[in-house]
Order: C-alpha cells, then structure tokens, then sequence
C-alpha cells in the first residue's frame, strides 16, 4: 500500500516511488498505477505532448496550435491536438474510466519526480494555446480538488525512454461521453521537489534529465453508429417486402 505524505492538512502526495497498483490521492476518484518493467526506446509510445525543459520545474498541455506557451516540444509529432474518440476506456471494478499514460525521464542517479499538476479539460475547438491551466475555462478533472496534492514517481521502477510509467484513469463521469471533444491535459513536474522528500531520494524530486510525455494507447473498440434516415428508410421497405413475399408463400 503507498503511504500518502503531508504537508499541511489540504495537500498530501501519493508515493508511488515503490509502485502503486489503483490507489487514489484526493476526491476526484482517479487511479493511478505504475506499469511494470518492459522493453523500453523513444518512440515506442506516440505521445500527444511531450514536456521538456532545463528548469526544475516543467509545465505544458498539448495542443496544435502554435506558437507554444510553456515546456512543451513543438514537433506537431509530439504535440498535437486529441480528440475523446482517441482516449480507449478500461473497466476496473465495474467503473468505467478514460486511460491516459505517462511516461518520465530522470538520471539514474536522482530518479525521484513529482506530478503537481494534472488538469484535464475539453473544448469543441482545437488548437487552443494558453499558459499554465488547461486553455479552455475550469477543468473537468483536476488533481488539486481540496489541495495542493501530488504524486511522486521514481524513473528507476521502469527506466528508459518510451514505455510509460505510470497510468492514470480518469472517471468517465468527470468527462462525459461526447467523443467529439477535443481533450487539454495540462500538467506540471517537480514544483514538489523541496516540500517531499525520503531518505533514498537525496536528490529531491524535480525534472533534471530528459522529458515527460504523455501517451494513449491505439483504441481497439469502435463507437456504435447511428444509420442515416435514409438508411433507415430503405431497412424498413425491405422488412415490408419480406413481409409481402411471406404472406404470398403461406396463400
């Protein structure tokens, strides 16, 4: 079980430096779970935005618009605009949650990170760009609800570029059904770094190596569709047809 620590009675970090399997930091009902070691290499996940930056302290949302407001890489490979279709949906204990995965990069020496910040909004419009919030107004989901929580990452759990260490499922309550909607996630690493700390992390917890991304895996299930009128239409005439030719063979 991950231990949560305290500074202050509003804010608590999820220690997730020795792994963490559906634990919860707090009232938004997100899960949270490392991935397990695996064959690793950049480029192994496709990314929707990539943060990267010389600063302790790292922040960006992705988006197709440019020019870029904070950390993030301006490669429209890494970062680009998603849509909710792209988000695939996993059940854990009978809820149904959008599944979004993380990927960090720190030295071996000081493998510790925080996520501060993870805020998750949706527009009818892309290629928003606005600095240090989601751009489009007040989250659907954030990790600050009730305080300044967070949650602390160790590389050395499942080191090297491109195969995610950590998943993070979000409600599907938080953030409806429309799949038409374009998905903001804004987040923000190491700006814990000095306020978190255990004794085999003396390097603290900040960004020193590398960059984060975010990633969803390919969806495997496509969305009902609804048939056209006309569609609709030529179903129903070819029922009523069916219906004549039987009543004829009965006669």
């Amino acid at each position: 079980m991950s231990l949560l620590f305290s500074a202050g009675a509003a804010a608590a970090t999820l220690d997730c430096t020795v792994g963490c399997l559906n634990q919860t930091v707090g009232t938004s009902g997100a899960l949270f779970t490392t991935v397990d070691q695996q064959s690793t290499g950049t480029g192994v996940i496709q990314s929707f935005v990539r943060i990267q930056g010389n600063t302790e302290i790292v922040d960006g949302h992705n988006t197709s618009g440019r020019p870029l407001a904070n950390d993030e890489n301006s490669s429209p490979t890494f970062t680009h605009d998603l849509r909710l279709s792209e988000v695939p949906v996993v059940t854990i204990g009978g809820t149904a949650y959008y599944e979004f995965l993380l990927d960090i990069n720190q030295t071996n020496e000081d493998p510790g990170l925080t996520l501060d910040s993870l805020q998750i909004c949706l527009d009818s419009s892309g290629g928003l760009v606005q600095a240090n919030t989601c751009p489009s107004g007040p989250p659907n989901y954030t990790l600050d609800s009730g305080g300044d929580n967070a949650v602390a990452l160790n590389y050395s759990l499942n080191s090297g570029s491109g195969s995610g260490d950590l998943k993070v499922y979000i409600p599907v309550t938080a953030l409806g059904v429309d799949l038409t909607q374009y998905v903001y996630l804004y987040s923000l690493f190491g700006s814990n770094s000095t306020n978190f700390t255990k004794a085999t992390f003396p390097g603290g917890f900040g960004n020193n190596d590398g960059f984060e991304e975010w990633a969803v895996r390919e969806v495997t299930t496509t969305p009902p569709t609804i048939p056209e009128p006309a569609t609709i239409l030529l179903f129903g005439t070819g029922l009523t047809a069916l219906a004549r030719v039987a009543r004829k063979r009965r006669t």
